[in-house]
């Protein structure tokens, strides 16, 4: 405790400050790589991998490292494709949670795997048409991520 009596916490659960994160949007053949969170929060749904930056690690590193960890598939970072605040509250109100993501636009050049691992439950990739389906469930904001990341990618080759 400090005077006052607020508490200082440097855990991921009722942070003391928002914590940076990293995640990725990563192509490889026309698909798109998503992971089952094994924790929370968002325990169980459907996102894109990432984590937490560490100390003295570029957002580059980071997210090549997070996306390794939690699916054991190599990538090139590539550009920026989104900066987000993910904030959860408690029924009380407390933010439970306050993370800033940079998502990534990342290529693979080998499609193997994935190999769940890390925060990961599971790991699979999925065809661009499918991950508007109910399976997946994701958030307007994560798909809105994914389809900037596309169109940045399309820009790329022309």
């Amino acid at each position: 405790m400090i005077p006052g009596g607020r508490e200082i916490r440097d855990g991921r659960e009722y942070p003391r400050a928002p914590i940076v994160g990293v995640a990725a949007v990563v192509l490889c053949n026309g698909e798109i790589l998503l992971v089952r969170r094994g924790r929370e929060p968002l325990l169980g749904t459907w996102s894109l991998p990432g984590g937490a930056l560490e100390l003295g690690e570029t957002m580059a590193e980071g997210v090549t490292r997070e996306v390794f960890e939690e699916t054991g598939i190599h990538v090139r970072p590539v550009e920026i494709a989104a900066t987000l605040d993910r904030i959860v509250r408690d029924d009380s109100g407390r933010v439970r949670f306050h993370y800033v993501l940079v998502e990534w636009l990342c290529f693979c050049d080998n499609r193997d795997g994935p190999v769940c691992g890390d925060d990961a439950a599971e790991a699979r990739w999925v065809a661009h048409r499918e991950i508007f389906s109910e399976t997946y469930a994701l958030d307007a904001t994560t798909l809105g991520v994914i389809e900037s990341a596309l169109k940045f990618a399309e820009s790329m080759k022309r």
